[in-house]
């Protein structure tokens, strides 16, 4: 008889196998995350699958047979994956929500000291070998930041903010408390709280209601020269707007590291902008990410040996996050 397999389908330590042996040790453990690797495993006994970027989604989805139970995710958005496939075949989904947190945060302030203290300029003039003394520059100190998504990312933007002596401002679905934030709204009243800000960060999940969320009525409403990252989801933001709005000086830099089609168009207007930094979608990079994903594993791995709900990034399919 074939055992229920556990598709390690991202790179996975011997260490952290041999744990997973030892909590689930009536499971076959399967390598997957080598994309050259054929799985040498039936598909509708696998029970389990760690650290899916949805291979083989339909295949598996397909198959009438399968026996998928759950599935931990890499990232921390789903919205990429058939949710509506994995809802109708009853499978929990849990994401990487959290440990992107650290890098994420640090590429914020990267981007923003990047533009603030005249560092990408610099780097502009050194290729030229200028010696370009400006006589202006900005200070983060005292600056107001929004952030816009308070969750697990926005929480630890809004601690580092508070390294600078910033005021925070923290966006979401309810307005309900976020430690490290000085005020706190709903996303109802974005629109009529955003002038307050010198910094918006996004860090939205997509849904229907986020789909260009950043638009034209929105940037209008910022104060002039704000500065604009994203960092959430490419598709949050309506390119045509995001450009009107740096054209009128409503925003005076965009640190973009998502984009809605990836890679960025090679005849996209703005890669040529000196007022837009663009990073290949690298902010969540983390030096510590297998470790911080196995840690996630771990915990809803003991609870799904126990017959117990899973406690840790349970994704809902309503709300898509």
């Amino acid at each position: 008889m074939i055992k229920k397999g556990i598709w390690l389908a991202y790179e996975t330590t011997k260490e952290q196998m041999d744990r997973i042996k030892q909590l689930a040790p009536n499971y076959e453990l399967i390598k997957g995350w080598d994309k050259k690797e054929e799985l040498d495993f039936p598909l509708e006994n696998i029970e389990i699958i760690y650290g899916w970027k949805g291979q083989r989604s339909k295949e598996l989805l397909a198959n009438q047979k399968n026996d998928l139970k759950w599935i931990q995710g890499q990232a921390a958005g789903v919205d990429f994956l058939d949710l509506e496939g994995l809802k109708k075949k009853n499978v929990v989904l849990t994401n990487g929500s959290g440990i992107h947190s650290i890098p994420i945060a640090e590429s914020v302030f990267g981007m923003l000291l990047t533009y603030t203290r005249g560092i990408q300029e610099a780097i502009r003039n050194q290729q030229k070998s200028t010696w370009n003394q400006t006589e202006s520059l900005i200070e983060l100190h005292g600056k107001t930041i929004m952030i816009v998504g308070t969750g697990k990312i926005g929480k630890e933007i809004g601690r580092m903010a508070k390294a600078f002596n910033m005021k925070t401002i923290g966006i979401n679905s309810t307005g309900h408390p976020v430690d490290y934030m000085d005020e706190m709204y709903d996303q109802k009243e974005l629109i009529r709280q955003v002038s307050k800000a010198d910094i918006v960060v996004n860090i939205l999940p997509l849904t229907k209601k986020t789909s260009r969320f950043f638009d034209d009525e929105l940037f209008d409403s910022f104060k002039y020269k704000t500065l604009f990252l994203n960092v959430g989801r490419g598709p949050s933001v309506d390119v045509p707007s995001l450009i009107r709005a740096l054209n009128n000086g409503k925003v005076a830099f965009a640190g973009l590291d998502v984009f809605e089609q990836e890679p960025l168009e090679k005849d996209s207007p703005l890669w040529v902008r000196d007022d837009v930094l663009i990073t290949p979608h690298i902010s969540g990079i983390a030096e510590g990410f297998k470790k911080r994903l196995f840690v996630l594993f771990e915990e809803n791995l003991k609870a799904y040996m126990q017959n117990k709900l899973l406690p840790v990034n349970v994704v809902d399919y309503e709300k898509k996050y």
